[in-house]
């Protein structure tokens, strides 16, 4: 790798994660049957393509973003199976658990004779880093492979026969499909943060439901004053928990009472798009009275005074506090702990001049994108595929995401139906290390489909079930967006672009927002200023970008 392509690479290290996190997959140049040339099918012929399991044995390298080096998913009772169906098999290269030092490892390693096969899991390529890849020639286009049913049957029979969009959806800019997609077309898993309420709070209190932003406050003040939980204490009531960065419980969701359905920039952008037109929320005025009403939350103490300090472990003690429930609201797709039946999803309550609109995650449109992605150094291409290809069978991406079936608890079968067990979290950690998936930091290349429910093959587990009510309960009441901002791939060259100015533009964002909501400054002192700024770091030419983008998408 040349000097200078090392350096444009490495820059890549400061862009902020959009999406979940990145994986990656190599194949061992010194193991030689991952070099030597694919010998025919069992049938010998050309016609059946590629049949498993195959004559001879294949090794791929797979790397992946995980806590620590050392770990075996190859050897989980799933990839066992699988690669005993298909006689291939995997050596695995952990990237380590931080984002910055798994891209800089991935970096050194494009390029060289060490380059990965191909890199796996966990939304491996967010836009910029798959742009950014697919121009420097590191990439490989999977249209041939996607399309064609002699190397990939199953995604052609499952994925593209249902949904025939699909491969739009996932290409570039330029056509190609670079990288694969998770596809979960559970009913309602992607509106990812509807409001659950305390019902046995409101209750107690003689408190009803709240509709309006008033009725609201008045039931954050009575459940933070009023022993709403029972418990003898008055003062130990969290009336809104929420905390920073976090997927599906973070303050940004409360912009949908003002209409504005997005995520931070850990996962969004801060974009959203209303009438055709993508705006950046954070210069908008609503969301100027957005951080004013969460300043005075806030202030109160309404909102949990560790938003912005406390810890993932911290956050997670008081859900599932084992003596009483400690708060009282929460945004997320679904409440957690020992108290979790006491919540009921509630809709957004309105302010006045606004209506409620709330954010639908993008990969409803397409499947999550940036699970597999393809690399030049790739040796054996089409088996390498073929093998990805198995993955999209319904009972893999089971399997892989909850181990054997009727062998680890989370998974049983019977009379051909599958049904995913909801374990207590004291349990969960004893199975950890047995699930291929557990091994990445998100998800995989796979697919369960809404077929796969109406067919009767996976039946609707209890939370699927509340996730499913949930939407339609706002679906029914309109307040759903129905313009959604895709996540669309970028042009390589508005990547370079978006990676020099996003990190200073969201720092930024980042810092007057959690000035301005903890009262450390007065937004209305500092607005101009602070649009000033952005003005000056290019915000007007992220937003252009991203419209560009948008359009292009559109336009397929």
């Amino acid at each position: 790798m040349s000097l200078k392509r090392m350096q444009k690479l490495l820059l890549l290290v400061m862009v902020p994660v959009i999406g979940l996190s990145m994986t990656a997959c190599t194949a061992n140049s010194k193991d030689p049957s991952a070099s030597s040339t694919a010998e025919p099918s069992p049938t010998g012929t050309e016609k059946a393509g590629i049949t498993f399991p195959l004559p001879k044995a294949y090794t791929f390298t797979i790397a992946g973003v995980n806590g620590t080096d050392g770990e075996n998913p190859e050897q989980t009772a799933f990839f066992k199976k699988l690669a005993e169906k298909t006689n291939v098999n995997i050596k695995y290269i952990s990237l380590g658990a931080d984002m910055a030092g798994a891209t800089e490892k991935l970096n050194v390693l494009l390029g060289t004779k060490d380059a990965p096969d191909a890199i796996m899991g966990a939304s491996a390529m967010n836009e910029t880093f798959l742009a950014m890849y697919a121009k420097e020639g590191f990439l490989v286009p999977m249209n041939k492979y996607l399309k064609d049913p002699k190397v990939m049957p199953v995604f052609n029979s499952r994925i593209l026969k249902e949904n025939p969009d699909m491969l739009t959806g996932i290409a570039s800019p330029d056509g190609n499909i670079y990288s694969l997609p998770y596809v979960n077309q559970v009913p309602g898993t992607y509106l990812e943060s509807p409001i659950w309420i305390n019902k046995v709070w409101l209750d107690n209190l003689g408190l009803s439901v709240p509709k309006t932003l008033a009725e609201l406050e008045n039931v954050m003040e009575a459940f933070a004053t009023k022993d709403a939980n029972g418990n003898g204490d008055p003062a130990d009531e969290i009336p809104l928990l929420a905390r920073n960065g976090a997927g599906f419980e973070h303050l940004e969701a409360w912009l949908s009472l003002w209409g504005i359905p997005t995520k931070d920039s850990t996962f969004e952008n801060f974009v959203y798009v209303k009438d055709g037109k993508v705006i950046f929320a954070p210069t908008s005025k609503d969301y100027q009275a957005y951080i004013k009403t969460m300043q005075k939350w806030y202030a109160k103490k309404w909102l949990w005074n560790e938003y912005f300090t406390g810890s993932s472990q911290t956050f997670s003690a008081i859900q599932n506090d084992a003596n009483a429930a400690k708060y009282g609201i929460l945004t997320s797709k679904n409440p957690a702990g020992k108290f979790a039946n006491q919540y009921i999803a509630i809709l957004p309550p309105v302010v006045e001049g606004y209506k409620p609109k709330s954010y639908l995650n993008p990969a409803y449109l397409s499947g999550s994108k940036g699970q597999f992605e393809l690399t030049s150094n790739s040796k054996n291409a089409d088996i390498l595929m073929a093998f990805i290809d198995q993955f999209y069978l319904m009972e893999n991406t089971l399997e892989a995401y909850n181990g054997i079936a009727n062998e680890d608890p989370r998974l049983s079968l019977n009379n051909n139906v599958y049904t995913v067990n909801a374990l207590p979290a004291t349990e969960l950690g004893k199975y950890a290390t047995n699930t291929f998936r557990n091994f990445f930091t998100n998800n995989l290349p796979g697919a369960v489909l809404e077929s796969d429910y109406k067919n009767g093959k996976v039946a609707m587990s209890a939370a699927d079930k509340v996730k499913g009510e949930t939407y339609q309960l706002y679906d029914k009441a309109g307040v759903i967006s129905t313009e959604v901002w895709p996540r669309p791939y970028l042009d390589p060259n508005d990547a370079t672009k978006l990676n020099e100015m996003r990190t200073d533009i969201f720092n930024t964002v980042s810092k007057y927002r959690a000035s301005w909501i903890t009262g450390q400054s007065d937004i209305d002192k500092e607005w101009d200023a602070y649009l000033n700024a952005l003005k000056s770091m290019k915000v007007n030419d992220l937003v252009s970008i991203m419209q560009k983008t948008y359009d292009n998408y559109k336009s397929h």
